[in-house]
């Protein structure tokens, strides 16, 4: 494996504190291993049919110009919770969301990165307690549902545009923001969540027996009242 063969040479460079380090084109044998790599990859691209092909080389295209500094236009609005991005997610292992998609902005670090949940339309209605289901209330074109467990943090160089829905920027209804937090809780937090949930039941208890007592009270003074006026008529009589 050539990963086997560089680990000495990427601890040296380590422990020189990365000083000096030479670039590619210096060593002939990483020339021709960076070389038979991108052959590999190309055989690979060549059996995939045309719709996969043509996704992965518009996604190959932006990461080139994202590394050679020649996108014209790079995205640098700051965003609110629950706005929707056109978000390029090329480069993924195995079940990993890949390609352009939508996605639904959770937080935006207004330093350059966004903590995103990509959006994909053959997930809605599927039972799937990781997906959350949006329609065009959310300003959506079509029934899709939010990929919780594809949730990544994302450089804004990935970022196409910001979608938009009757002329206003597209936003995710605050009660389904609010679903997608207690998802994300109870599915990768579940600890917190069980808190959470303690804390709320001992909340609506309290407030329960706060309501009683404020009703009993109620009826105490209205007890006193009738109790004064009696006393007050035998008083007069």
């Amino acid at each position: 494996m050539r990963t086997n063969k560089y680990r000495k040479k990427l601890k040296g460079f380590k422990e020189n504190q990365y000083e000096n380090i030479p670039k590619m084109h210096e060593d002939l044998t990483l020339m021709k291993d960076t070389n038979d790599l991108l052959s590999e990859l190309f055989n690979e691209i060549m059996k995939k049919n045309q719709y996969y092909g043509i996704r992965w080389l518009m996604g190959l295209e932006r990461y080139i110009k994202v590394h050679s500094n020649s996108i014209s236009r790079i995205f640098r609005k700051n965003l609110s919770r629950g706005h929707i991005v056109e978000v390029e997610l090329f480069g993924h292992f195995n079940r990993e969301l890949t390609f352009l998609h939508p996605a639904v902005v959770l937080y935006d670090n207004n330093q350059g990165q966004l903590l995103v949940a990509p959006i994909s339309s053959g997930k809605y209605g599927d039972n799937d307690p990781l997906h959350i289901d949006v329609d065009s209330a959310d300003g959506l074109k079509h029934k899709c549902g939010i990929c919780l467990e594809h949730i990544r943090g994302v450089d804004k160089h990935r970022v196409l545009y910001q979608h938009e829905k009757d002329g206003k920027k597209a936003k995710v209804r605050p009660e389904v923001l609010d679903k997608i937090d207690l998802s994300v809780m109870k599915h990768f937090m579940p600890n917190m969540f069980h808190n959470y949930s303690e804390t709320k039941d001992k909340l609506v208890y309290e407030q329960q027996k706060n309501k009683e007592l404020i009703e009993e009270i109620e009826l105490l003074k209205e007890q006193l009242r009738q109790n004064a006026y009696q006393a007050t008529a035998a008083t007069k009589k």
